[in-house]
């Protein structure tokens, strides 16, 4: 069965190098007579080790992937960790284990009996449990799930019932299990689907088809602090956004994720388009305009991001030709500007080599232009006493810009929001307050309603530098929105959300706030510099290093065993030193069972000992009194954690001699 679970995983995994030579070591102990007689305090030192290892797999884990990523292949490879300690179980002289080997708290208190436990269950449902974690998600899953669930359940069920009713009774399990595993999966689908993008992760987990705006939504938006995203630009390089003060470079404000073009029910759509894969890939580099196959510039930044999901969406500033350095399987790119690539989830970084101020996207379409009926009307009004044209082009941007700089203000929170009608239109007439989104999508709008192709734009601003990094960083709250226009045949990105959003956004946030952000960033910082050097590792001197950890325990491990081992038992032995270990195993009831079978009167296979005892009153007319007070002695010693006292064993085993004498001295006479 065990061998069975560690085949599955290996199906699963696609690891069949790992999962047959483990399950070969494991299989070969049931063939072998060579045990070591293995203390409970040698044990416990194999699993403080596997412990040990478990840690460094957490941790690896974590600072490489990041959580959720981390947890799921934590449980994947978690039973590998504990291979050592099944592999001292299986070739000991014991058939169970201290529970206060996996348990320091037992350690520090013992209880009057040791807990006794056959981990060979726990270790084959582990196994489950990985490949569970890493399952492709197929019905041939459920299948073998089905099929290693079901080995240790048919072998162990009550034989009372009859064959076709449990049968049904399993086979109802199954459809409902089958029914609940599909019901989690349409749910969670749904979820991801319905959630809104800024809510569920301030903008980090972009949907480069739709992105849901929350424009009507009351309440307090893009609080957290957390880090997403680290920006360096090489001295001499600046960016599009020119040079800071005293000399020093500053990469461009604006990183680009993804642009969308329909706008219907307060929610801004990808319409019409499609990922067309980026040919490239050699020396990591991936050209996104033609003639990017050679360097275009001098300038460069470099973004280092991290994704749990194994398909994110990359952050680019505006004018990226090629992205270098970038480890990937595959990069696709939509006419909207949107980069998407598929990796390994975990850190990751790039270089994006910049080419002038202007965006690579696809031409305009005549969504571009098309402003919904709802707010059709108010737009064109303003767009007709501006006088905004498209052969007026730059002159018209400068205008909607002034138009949005007078009387507009930027505020996290929208209050009073009108129950009927257009929110943008009551934020374009009354309110004149609102947060990124509302200026991204009334600017959009004014321009499509004076002729100008315009698309929503979402993303990242780039203000903030850490000295302790010497990097630039983007936070969460930095998710950000604006407009790219199509102007003399370029499209070019406007802002027209008030430059003071980014000091209201940090001054609305408490002292405790400000103090927990701290202590977050040197968090963030030491795991992304640990993830970072992890990445950059190669595997070989990766491997190497866990050798070098885990080969002298190996040896120690193995010089134990040889100094302890014992003499070579045959399997009939081994038998009796099983039998011998049981908690128990020496009770005088037993004996009694034995004598009455030998007598004709034995207990069933699968008779409890109630039915037992009721049975020899019914069928032999015995006094089964004593019988019943041995039995309940019995089962106290047998099976209760606290044992029985040293005057109650005592008794137990007078009553019981008691009993065999005087059932050996009947049954004499009535031979005689």
């Amino acid at each position: 069965m065990l061998a069975a679970a560690m085949a599955f995983w290996g199906w699963q995994t696609g690891q069949w190098i790992v999962a047959v030579p483990a399950a070969v070591l494991i299989c070969v102990s049931f063939y072998v007579s060579l045990r070591w007689e293995l203390t409970t305090a040698q044990l416990t030192r194999v699993a403080d080790f596997c412990t040990v290892l478990a840690l460094l797999l957490g941790g690896y884990l974590y600072l490489t992937y990041g959580n959720p990523r981390a947890i799921v292949m934590f449980f994947q490879w978690l039973q590998l960790m504990f291979l050592p300690l099944a592999l001292a179980h299986a070739y000991s002289t014991a058939e169970h284990m201290n529970l206060a080997v996996l348990f320091w708290s037992l350690r520090r208190r013992p209880p009057a009996r040791p807990a006794q436990f056959d981990p060979w269950w726990p270790y084959y449902a582990l196994w489950i449990v990985a490949a569970s974690a890493a399952n492709v998600r197929g019905e041939w899953f459920y299948i073998g799930v089905v099929a290693l669930v079901s080995w240790p359940l048919v072998r162990i069920r009550p034989w009372c019932y009859r064959v076709g009713t449990w049968g049904v009774a399993f086979s109802i399990a199954i459809g409902l299990g089958y029914a609940l595993h599909y019901g989690l999966n349409t749910t969670q689908t749904w979820l991801e689907e319905a959630v809104p993008e800024w809510i569920s992760g301030g903008g980090t987990r972009t949907d480069p088809y739709r992105a849901s705006t929350d424009i009507g939504h009351i309440g307090k938006l893009k609080e957290s602090d957390a880090i997403v995203l680290r920006v360096t630009v090489p001295d001499g390089t600046a960016g599009a956004s020119g040079t800071a003060a005293a000399g020093e470079t500053k990469p461009p404000e604006l990183l680009h994720r993804a642009s969308y073009n329909a706008y219907a029910g307060a929610a801004w759509i990808a319409r019409g388009t499609v990922f067309l894969p980026v040919d490239g890939g050699r020396d990591q580099r991936w050209p996104l305009m033609a003639g990017a196959s050679t360097p275009v510039s001098p300038k460069r930044v470099t973004i280092h991001d991290y994704s749990a999901r194994p398909n994110p969406v990359l952050s680019l500033p505006t004018g990226t030709a090629a992205i270098e350095g970038l480890k990937a399987i595959t990069v696709q790119r939509n006419a909207l500007g949107a980069v998407q690539i598929v990796r390994d989830p975990g850190y990751f970084s790039y270089a994006a080599a910049l080419a002038g101020e202007y965006a690579f996207e696809g031409p305009p379409t005549p969504d571009d232009t098309r402003v919904p009926q709802k707010e059709r009307e108010a737009f064109h009004a303003v767009a007709t006493e501006l006088g905004l044209t498209p052969a007026r082009g730059d002159e018209a941007v400068t205008q909607v810009k002034q138009f949005f700089a007078n009387g507009y203000r930027y505020a996290t929170y929208q209050k009073d929001v009108p129950l009927v009608g257009s929110p943008i239109v009551d934020f374009l007439h009354r309110s004149k307050s609102g947060h990124c989104e509302y200026f991204a999508t009334a600017t959009a709008l004014l321009l499509r309603a004076g002729g100008i192709p315009a698309r929503y734009a979402t993303g990242f601003a780039v203000t903030e530098k850490s000295e302790r990094e010497n990097a630039w960083i983007v936070r969460t709250r930095h998710a950000h929105a604006w407009v790219r226009a199509y102007v003399n045949g370029a499209w070019i990105d406007i802002d027209t959300t008030p430059p003071t959003w980014l000091t209201i956004e940090a001054e609305d946030s408490s002292a405790f706030s400000k103090a927990w952000s701290a202590v977050s960033d040197l968090g963030s910082w030491l795991h992304f510099r640990v993830a970072q050097a992890w990445a950059n590792s190669d595997e070989r001197k990766l491997l190497t290093s866990a050798m070098i950890v885990v080969f002298p325990f190996a040896l120690w491990l193995a010089w134990r065993l040889y100094r302890s081992r014992s003499t070579l038992k045959n399997n009939q032995q081994k038998q009796i030193v099983i039998m011998d270990s049981r908690v128990g195993a020496d009770s005088e009831f037993y004996r009694i069972e034995q004598q009455l079978a030998e007598q004709g009167w034995g207990r069933g296979t699968h008779e409890t000992a109630s039915d037992w005892l009721a049975r020899l009153k019914r069928d032999a007319g015995w006094d089964t009194t004593a019988l019943h007070e041995l039995v309940q002695l019995h089962n106290r010693y047998r099976f209760d954690p606290r044992g029985l006292s040293d005057a109650q064993r005592a008794r137990f085993k007078a009553t019981a001699a008691t009993w065999l004498a005087r059932n050996a001295t009947t049954q004499a006479g009535m031979h005689t």
